[in-house]
């Protein structure tokens, strides 16, 4: 008991509250599902989004932790409550769920890997949870619902990708890979990924549980087998790369039915691209790419069609 309130205190020392409110700034938030409680923190920007005249109801992205971690953590290396203060979008950043000594965090994000797989948690059936109990709470808007990850929050938005694509408009990957088989999402959902080549977590070619692809998709350089089932299963036919700088390698899929877009970074690690550092042993991550920024501006083009 002492070891988890010791965890606990450690990931959020900002304020806390029993249900989400309109009421600008972060806090944490309890939410109790199928008779278990769950956390996230939940920041809301200043503003409502306006058009010419109108306010419209809030985007909302929701922000998946790696292995190990807090929602306290990726809000941190993501930096997107900036971005959300400037570009007026909800950003929610859930906790997973540890194993019985309070440690170990991670996502049921498919067949790999830690307690919540073993322990069947239903982190599909939280998420659910989650964007219902917002969408209750504050002005969300149900076509504008995006989810990022990155490591086994990316693994876990892969899996968000495959199974929720009737309530979710996009997803963002971070170093993750696809460990859900017989992924068949109900219909084509855009995504935007980024992995550096040099990732010794998740490696760049992982494919151990990634479905065979349907159709081969033309590339002019290496992609990640993840994405390569993804722009396949998009209906993608070729792809076109271009160079913002040395180091990072951009490619757009063209003729698909939902967007799909990777960054590779040349020689880079285990990181969140432009965003801070994961802790004091992460690696470093590259000034190159923002990937933050990238993502908002790909969401903020992809509402639920």
């Amino acid at each position: 008991m002492i070891l988890l309130a010791l965890t606990g205190c450690a990931t959020w020392a900002g304020p806390f509250r029993r249900a989400p409110s309109p009421e600008p700034g972060t806090v944490q938030i309890a939410l109790r599902v199928a008779g278990e409680a769950r956390t996230y923190l939940l920041h809301v920007p200043p503003h409502l989004p306006r058009r010419f005249t109108r306010n419209e109801p809030y985007p909302l992205i929701i922000v998946l932790h790696g292995s190990g971690a807090t929602g306290e953590a990726v809000r941190h290396m993501s930096r997107l409550d900036s971005l959300s203060d400037a570009r007026d979008f909800v950003v929610a950043y859930p906790d997973a769920t540890r194993n019985w000594l309070g440690l170990q965090a991670g996502w049921n994000a498919g067949d790999c890997c830690g307690a919540a797989v073993k322990n069947e948690v239903d982190d599909v059936g939280f998420l659910r949870a989650l964007v219902g109990s917002l969408s209750s709470a504050l002005p969300i808007d149900r076509r504008r619902i995006y989810v990022a990850g990155f490591s086994d929050g990316a693994r876990m938005a892969y899996r968000v990708g495959c199974e929720m694509s009737d309530e979710v408009a996009a997803i963002a990957v971070v170093a993750g890979s696809l460990t859900q088989r017989g992924c068949s999402p109900i219909r084509p959902i855009p995504l935007i990924a980024f992995h550096g080549t040099s990732d010794d977590e998740v490696p760049f070619t992982d494919s151990t549980y990634s479905p065979r692809a349907r159709a081969r998709v033309e590339t002019p350089t290496v992609v990640p087998p993840a994405v390569s089932f993804w722009a396949a299963n998009n209906g993608c036919r070729w792809s076109q790369a271009t160079h913002p700088s040395r180091t990072i390698h951009e490619i757009r899929f063209s003729g698909c039915r939902a967007e799909v877009a990777f960054f590779a970074i040349e020689g880079g690690g285990h990181a969140w691209p432009g965003g801070a550092q994961d802790g004091d042993d992460g690696d470093p991550p590259t000034r190159a790419l923002n990937a933050s920024a990238e993502l908002v501006k790909f969401f903020l083009q992809h509402p639920l069609q």
